[in-house]
């Protein structure tokens, strides 16, 4: 009698997902201004992204994860980065499974890295037919969202998330009661080449956590603070305007909305800017820029500026580059998070 000497079936799964960069909104996805109120934002996938490859097998049946660093421990529950062991835990996949991860960005950058690498990591950990349509990938972009919200009880919403998911330039119509709506926003002819041309990401410089710096504008919604809420409420309605300028076409007018957004912004938290982000963003507008902001929650990350032509991006890349300011390129990622993957018998 012959005996079976192969290896149990094995699968990897590797999984691609896109960063974003907000227009207007940011901020009202946080639960503690839109439960009640409604949030709304204006998003953007971009061609840089964070992958995820999740790999069925261990030697030991040990679990191996190669992030930052690489470790191997005996289960779960020992794994260091605290997302990745709360999505290894919801999901079951507590032994017998190496996870690593690449992405485009650094961590902490206000491109929603932490967003997309949730996202990523679900669907990886799923496996490749885990988002067939829309349905089932607002259910990933919802369960790695309560990765962050729920286990680990971060002050984050859920803006990186879905567009990680979904991808495209999306409106996020949050309703009061939390749930996300991720329309897609028609676009007349010529958006792809306003995004490749006339929005400009510079390196600010500085790691942040996003829920660190986005707790002060939750405890200060929670208490009531008239200044915050106001700032909110004007950022909201911001999203609204640049949802109509970008679907009549009038793109270069995004601009004068960014710096309007840049100012309510600075309302929310002493940890949104600080002397260095202010400098930047001065010698940006200097140069030619018409408006701009940092993105995600503040302090550090990516500023994000916009500019009238050509001339103008050639101004604004010459004077941050004297600043030793790198420049991020991207373009517009039409698509959520993908999957490929290898299955051998």
């Amino acid at each position: 009698m012959s005996v079976d000497v192969r290896p149990p079936a094995l699968g990897a799964v590797t999984t691609m997902a896109p960063l974003r960069v907000s227009l207007a909104g940011g901020g009202t996805d946080l639960p503690s201004y839109h439960l009640g109120r409604g949030g709304r934002v204006l998003s953007l996938a971009i061609s840089r992204y964070v992958c995820v490859s999740a790999f069925d097998r261990t030697f030991d049946g040990t679990v191996t994860t190669r992030f930052d660093t690489v470790a191997t421990v005996g289960s779960a529950d020992g794994v260091g980065n605290p997302l990745a062991r709360a999505a290894l835990e919801r999901l079951g996949r507590t032994r017998d499974v190496q996870v690593a991860s690449f992405a485009d960005a650094p961590s902490g950058s206000g491109l929603g890295s932490s967003g997309a690498f949730g996202v990523a990591l679900v669907h990886a950990l799923q496996g490749a037919d885990a988002v067939p349509d829309d349905d089932a990938r607002a259910r990933v972009a919802d369960l790695a969202s309560d990765l962050e919200m729920v286990d680990l009880e971060r002050s984050v919403g859920r803006h990186d998330h879905y567009m990680a998911a979904f991808g495209g330039i999306r409106e996020l119509v949050i309703a009061p009661d939390g749930r996300v709506d991720p329309r897609p926003v028609p676009v007349p002819a010529g958006f792809d080449e306003f995004v490749a041309e006339r929005l400009l990401l510079f390196h600010v410089g500085g790691v942040r956590d996003a829920s660190a710096a986005l707790s002060v504008q939750d405890h200060s919604t929670k208490a009531g603070d008239r200044s915050v809420i106001g700032a909110l409420d004007a950022i909201h309605e911001l999203a609204v305007e640049a949802v109509a300028l970008v679907e009549a076409g009038e793109f270069d007018a995004i601009g004068e909305v960014l710096h309007r957004h840049w100012l309510q912004k600075r309302q929310l938290s002493d940890r949104v800017t600080n002397s260095r982000v202010d400098d930047l963003y001065e010698r940006a507008r200097a140069a030619g820029a018409t408006g701009g902001k940092l993105l995600g929650a503040g302090g550090g990350g990516f500023l994000l500026v916009h500019v009238p032509d050509a001339r103008g991006a050639a101004s604004v890349r010459a004077a941050m580059a004297t600043l030793g300011r790198r420049e991020l390129t991207f373009a517009l990622e039409p698509q959520g998070t993908r999957a490929a993957v290898l299955r051998f018998t």
